[in-house]
């Protein structure tokens, strides 16, 4: 068997707390969480644990990244990976919760939904653009409009999901 071993994220912004138990069962089989990897995690072989993982998201600038990571060192929580805004880490079950009130966890959230908001308005807008530009030309400048719109449209379509969950979850907390 390999020492290297990689799973799926069902989408942090759907099922945040499915992947976290996910990765503390995985810890259990002795796979222990090294990195994103491809929107899912990469896990290396090592001895078996009862972790429990975390998740936050925070735009952190290099010289607020020393002060972030000890606040949560203090609180028991090691960090394992970090990928742009979002920051994973782990800590032996029974530690303190990162997010232990409804305010801190909506927080959390509403950081969340940020950058999701501003690429979810930037690739719906340039659907609407390729979109009008491929309906009011001819020839290979609505060739070019039609390849556009459609790959805007791949991407829209999750990326809207995406926003919508992350506004559920504000709604329900």
């Amino acid at each position: 068997m390999g020492k290297t071993k990689y799973m799926m994220s069902g989408g942090l912004a759907f099922t945040e707390a499915a992947d976290m138990k996910k990765l503390r069962r995985k810890s259990l089989e002795g796979w222990h969480l090294k990195r994103f990897r491809c929107a899912g995690y990469e896990f290396e072989k090592g001895e078996s644990e009862d972790l429990i993982y975390s998740i936050d998201y925070r735009l952190l600038e290099p010289d607020e990244k020393d002060e972030y990571f000890e606040m949560f060192t203090v609180g028991g929580w090691t960090p394992v990976c970090s990928e742009y805004n979002m920051h994973i880490f782990k800590a032996d079950k029974g530690t303190v919760p990162i997010y232990s009130d409804a305010e801190s966890a909506r927080d959390k959230i509403n950081r969340l939904a940020i950058p999701v908001k501003k690429f979810t308005v930037l690739i719906v807008g340039l659907t609407i653009l390729f979109g009008i530009l491929m309906k009011f030309t001819s020839g290979s400048i609505q060739n070019v409009s039609l390849f556009f719109f459609n790959c805007a449209l791949i991407l829209a379509v999750p990326s809207v999901m995406t926003y919508l969950a992350t506004v559920y979850h504000r709604l329900k907390k």
